[in-house]
């Protein structure tokens, strides 16, 4: 039986970047690597990437409060 599910994954990227670097686009291909290398552990499962965009207002105290 095919079964299918949508799931809402939020994360939060940190790392050292250059001040002129496009943090939002390094982090958003590095999520893409990550989520496409986790790939060789379930072959059997399809994953489609809808969409990755940054949320905005968003900071490290909403991490630290569960926000």
């Amino acid at each position: 039986m095919h079964k299918s599910i949508r799931l809402n994954v939020k994360l939060q990227i940190e790392g050292d970047a250059e001040p002129a670097a496009d943090f939002a686009e390094a982090a958003t291909q590095a999520v893409k690597d990550m989520l496409a290398a986790g790939r060789w552990r379930h072959p059997t499962l399809k994953l489609t990437i809808n969409s990755i965009t940054e949320e905005s207002g968003g900071d490290a105290a909403d991490v630290a409060t569960g926000k």
